[in-house]
């Protein structure tokens, strides 16, 4: 029989969780380190107590490695084409392009931070847009703090379906719910997203007068990236919605700048990113030009059925636990499509973007080596604690330790989950620093609580995401990033301190939403 419900049995499934969580936040151990410790506590509880033995814990570190390899693929391919296009010096001429369209200061920071900043996040993610769009706002003139605590927030609605939707690629994989069926329930929920982190922005930039002379910006920009956020997942491309959604609102804020007086040209040049390359701003683009085209061409319907069959996965079968938890079985778990999965579409453009740039920018050779030794830095300890977090995810899923986790949180808020689904996200996000790890961790967790209490799981997994989404915004990894980045290293929790209130709000605006949306709308 299953392990009942009593607290004892709660703190007991609930342990890997908490070790998670001392780890990171009061340790500061890696990813990696505390992703294998939580795994192998995992391993220890599911043997000892909740009926595992060696074969079933075989077969589900299988399904895990099998599921973090579709997330590692994708991430690899998003970091080496930023890296490319960065060493290229790529990025820096896009960068030059942005800043000398406005000369009204909350114009330039709704455009940097709120749309600009979430095209990166579209590109690759992982840090990258605030990296790199803080310090370009601390040359035009931004306080640091504000500075970096705009792009947090602004880029936050941008991250489930950036990186060619790792986190979403993610939520769908450990739930078992098509991307067809959560994509546009995200991209619905996510429209409340972007106009709070909109309005977020203009406050941090100056804030209630600021936000009321935002009002025209923000609602008009919000509604074109919300709108092209739900139309590409329904175009069943929505690994580019963040991009294409990013891209929109950059265009629609530009319009808003070109309302207002030019800066004449020589204060532009003050403030542009230093450069030498003579490279043109198309040619910049080309990568993600081809990625684009790419992406769409695999929507035809013609070319996706000639490659459906094209793909590789392994198959499960159903098993039970010595308790009696049954453990249904899968076919091509976690399935790769060697030509649709966003993996080689990034490696196939961040090829055609080296022979643009070797040929019509004159790149330097060098460019291809040091991009994939960045890579390769950056992308190695990532994996690893993908790895161990999703086989300790997948083993406390297999042997019913997630599902107790579930019973209890679903006894004690009953009806009212809805309103706390989003911060569980958040709280996974602040933890790992990861919307894709916070997924991996809990969105099992909310589909179970969902289904025990008589919601929609779709609404709550959808949820589990743009909770964790917002939650990066607060995440000491990211804050550490951007801090470095614009000379705060040291003022870190001051940094925090300016962001934790308008992600909680977010979240607490998302939550009263899916409350709502959740009574009105049967799904």
């Amino acid at each position: 029989m299953d392990m009942h419900l009593s607290l004892a049995t709660w703190l007991l499934a609930f342990t890997p969780i908490a070790v998670l969580i001392l780890g990171i936040l009061m340790l500061k151990w890696e990813a990696a380190k505390v992703g294998a410790v939580t795994w192998l506590i995992a391993t220890v509880i599911a043997l000892l107590f909740f009926g595992a033995d060696g074969r079933l814990l075989a077969l589900a570190n299988s399904k895990g490695l099998s599921l973090a390899l579709y997330v590692i693929l994708i991430i690899w391919g998003a970091v080496f084409l930023y890296n490319i296009a960065e060493q290229a010096g790529a990025i820096k001429v896009i960068s030059n392009k942005m800043v000398g369209i406005s000369d009204d200061s909350m114009i330039q920071c709704l455009l940097f931070a709120w749309c600009f900043a979430p095209v990166l996040q579209g590109l690759a993610g992982f840090g990258i847009p605030v990296a790199v769009v803080a310090p370009i706002m601390v040359m035009m003139g931004f306080e640091p703090l504000i500075a970096v605590a705009a792009c947090l927030i602004g880029h936050s609605w941008s991250i489930s379906f950036g990186s060619m939707g790792s986190s979403y690629n993610s939520i769908q994989l450990v739930t078992g719910i098509p991307g067809e069926i959560i994509g546009p329930w995200m991209a619905v929920i996510f429209s409340i997203a972007i106009f709070a982190t909109g309005f977020g922005v203009a406050h941090i930039y100056g804030g209630w007068a600021a936000v009321k002379k935002a009002l025209g910006p923000v609602f008009t920009t919000g509604v074109a990236m919300s709108f092209s956020l739900w139309f590409m997942n329904i175009c069943d491309m929505a690994q580019l919605s963040t991009l294409i959604a990013g891209m929109c609102g950059c265009l629609v804020m530009i319009l808003w700048a070109f309302a207002k007086k030019r800066r004449p040209a020589h204060e532009i040049a003050s403030v542009q990113v230093e450069t030498e390359t003579t490279m043109g701003f198309h040619t910049a683009c080309s990568p993600y030009y081809a990625l684009i085209m790419i992406s769409v061409i695999l929507q035809i319907k013609p070319v996706k059925a000639a490659l459906a069959n094209f793909n590789w996965g392994l198959t499960y079968p159903r098993a039970q636990t010595t308790l009696g938890y049954v453990i249904e079985g899968v076919e091509k778990y976690s399935k790769i499509q060697w030509f649709s999965h966003p993996a080689p579409i990034l490696f196939v453009s961040a090829l055609i973007g080296i022979i643009i740039y070797l040929w019509r920018a004159k790149a330097d050779k060098g460019m291809i080596k040091a991009a994939v030794e960045n890579t390769v830095k950056k992308c190695i300890p990532m994996s690893v604690g993908i790895m161990t977090m999703v086989m300790m995810a997948l083993v406390m899923s297999d042997f019913g330790m997630t599902n107790l986790i579930a019973q209890g949180v679903a006894a004690a808020l009953g009806g009212l989950y809805p309103l706390a689904a989003p911060f569980i996200g958040v709280l996974g996000s602040f933890i790992t620093g990861s919307n894709t790890n916070s997924n991996i961790m809990f969105g099992i967790l909310q589909m179970e609580t969902a289904m025990l209490i008589g919601k929609s799981s779709v609404l709550m997994a959808a949820v589990q995401s743009v909770g964790g989404s917002l939650g990066v915004s607060m995440a000491p990894s990211t804050i550490m990033i951007g801090s470095a980045n614009v000379g705060l290293s040291g003022q870190e929790n001051t940094v925090m301190g300016k962001t934790i209130k308008y992600c909680l709000i977010n979240a607490a605006l998302v939550g009263l939403f899916v409350f709502i949306l959740d009574l009105l709308v049967p799904i």
